[in-house]
């Protein structure tokens, strides 16, 4: 497993899609976050601030989610599954091993991230007589859910590559997942008088654990990280035993 992991680690750091997508994921809200904490006029409080870097690091989530995508579904494209699988017969000791991989660094990039982008902001809002601190109410509660999220989009997506297989189907699918399909489906759930049902959608319980907890209309924290992680893993799973039962 050791050397499995070692494997996977080198197939993920020297791919250079992988950085492009780890450096935007990187940036975007450490820059925006920078200049909102600039230019911001009126109360600011530290609610606001973790609210901002939350809402912007989903869109590094998607990016790093992204990245989980390709570094599975290339492999398949190219055809260097084979050797891979030739190297380790055992197909769920790769899977593993990919996600796990994945898993460590797309968590540890989101921690810099949205710590980074705190630790930016605070001082400037501090010295335009806007201070903030991280210990503040559910401050700290909205950062570590943001970087569980994270990890549970890369699931998603890692679960999707499984069971697809291509990467621009699956990248479409993965990004328009949130931005379309939950949309969509969520409309067709309140025409039908089914309000309340939407909050089981997997994106919006995950989205809305990052910022909401005990109302009544969305699971909140933490249980609807755990009910989209059950979902991103479901889908592993069935992705593992079809891709067992798959050539290579």
């Amino acid at each position: 497993m050791k050397h499995t992991l070692r494997a996977e680690w080198i197939k993920l750091r020297t791919v250079p899609v992988h950085w492009v997508l780890a450096i935007i994921a990187f940036a975007f809200p450490v820059v925006v976050t920078t200049l909102v904490a600039s230019f911001v006029d009126g109360p600011f409080t530290s609610d606001d601030l973790a609210g901002l870097i939350t809402g912007l690091s989903i869109v590094s989530a998607m990016l790093l989610g992204a990245l989980s995508v390709i570094s599975l579904t290339s492999e398949y494209s190219h055809n260097t599954i084979r050797p891979t699988y030739a190297a380790t017969p055992h197909r769920l000791r790769v899977i593993l091993s990919k996600m796990v991989t994945n898993s460590v660094v797309i968590g540890l990039l989101t921690t810099v991230i949205v710590f980074l982008a705190w630790l930016v902001a605070s001082p400037i809002l501090s010295a335009r007589d806007r201070p903030v601190s991280i210990g503040d109410d559910q401050v700290l509660a909205s950062l570590f859910s943001m970087i569980v999220l994270s990890v549970v989009v890369s699931w998603f997506g890692f679960g999707l590559g499984l069971l697809i297989r291509n990467s621009p189907a699956t990248v479409t699918i993965f990004l328009l997942w949130p931005l379309l399909i939950e949309n969509l489906i969520g409309l067709v759930l309140t025409l039908m008088g089914g309000d309340g049902a939407t909050k089981w959608l997997p994106y919006a319980a995950g989205i809305t654990a990052t910022v909401a907890e005990d109302e009544p209309d969305v699971l909140g924290r933490p249980w609807g990280l755990v009910y989209f992680g059950a979902i991103a893993l479901a889908l592993v799973v069935m992705g593992t035993v079809l891709d067992e039962r798959r050539d290579a």
